[in-house]
This record gives structure tokens, sequence and C-alpha cells, in this order.
């Protein structure tokens, strides 16, 4: 019976053991995600309202500006935007990582340069071409592609040597009206 009993008392500080280790682990690990955690920790500055108000102005008259050189004739369309907030502060490479198909042309504090080149014409631009030997009126919609606007009547072969040429060649206008005037010089 005697060896029962100091058998069950083994028993019992062997699980009291067993229990301490293990709490003291947990305990451990706690404190180790802990210090993990506050050595994560980034501290900031405070911003005063004075300096805040600075950078909404700086930002306001900052400006983004994307040019696009069209090679079929060589314009280049600028577009204007204001700076977001989340631009503000980005350096230049920063800046040529986020816009990767750009590049960084000037870069200051009043104002970003992006440029690229691309083929064929800007937006809305006119055509006047042939397409199966007569005169067709195209409208380039600012991403290499054409659309017909209309097929004429007007036969390649009836137009004068230069104007053949010069419509083999691809009259090229930004105004729709301009465009409708030429090609009733070509048909007269």
């Amino acid at each position: 019976m005697k060896k029962l009993i100091s058998y069950k008392l083994v028993m019992i500080y062997l699980l009291a053991i067993f229990i301490g280790v293990m709490v003291g682990y947990l305990i451990n690990v706690k404190d180790r995600e802990q210090q993990k955690t506050e050595k994560n920790i980034t501290y900031e500055q405070k911003i005063t309202s004075q300096q805040e108000a600075l950078a909404k102005k700086l930002i306001s008259q900052s400006k983004l500006i994307f040019e696009t050189k069209y090679l079929e004739n060589g314009e280049i369309v600028r577009e204007v935007q204001n700076l977001t907030p989340s631009l503000y502060g980005k350096s230049k490479e920063e800046i040529a990582k986020i816009y990767s198909s750009w590049k960084v042309k000037s870069f200051d504090e009043e104002e970003i340069v992006l440029y690229r080149e691309k083929e064929g014409l800007p937006a809305d631009y006119y055509i006047i071409s042939s397409i199966n030997g007569y005169v067709v009126l195209l409208k380039s919609d600012g991403n290499g592609n054409k659309e017909i606007v209309e097929k004429t009547d007007i036969p390649l072969d009836s137009l004068t040597p230069f104007d053949r040429e010069r419509v083999m060649e691809n009259i090229i206008t930004k105004d729709k009206d301009e465009a409708y005037q030429i090609l009733a010089n070509l048909s007269s």
C-alpha cells in the first residue's frame, strides 16, 4: 500500500513539474512575440496643422503631366493632372516603378513629367486614305486603330497623280470639317 501511495505521489509531482514547464514555455513564447512586435513598431512624428496645410497646398499646386508622342505624325499630346496625395513624397525611382510603361522626363516639386512614344495617331484625328481602290475617311481612336467614318465613291484611279500620291500616303487632319473639305476637293 505504501508503494501505491508513493507511486501516486511521484506521478502527481511529475504532472506538476510538466504543467509548470508548459506554463513557463507558453509565457516565454508570448514574451518573445511581444518583444518582436515592439521592435517592429515605428514611431511616427506628429505633424502640426501648419505642416499639414503646407503639404496640402504643395499637393494641390504640383502637377503630374503625361506626354505621349504619336509616331505617325510626331504630335505630342499633354495631359495635365493635379498630383494625387498618394504620389506626394515619392522619389523619382518610386514614380518610375509605379508608371513603368512611362519614362520620367522631369521631376521636381512643382511637376512630374512622364513621357512615352506610341504608334498611330492621337484620338479623333481624321485620315483620308484608300481601301479597295476607293477613297475613304477614317478616324483614329488614339490606340493605333482606325475606324471607317465614310466610304466614298471616288475611285483612286480618277485622281490626279499628285492627289493619288497624297491619298496613298494618308492625308491627316485634326478637324472633321477640314477632312470633308479635302474630300470635296478630291471629288471635283
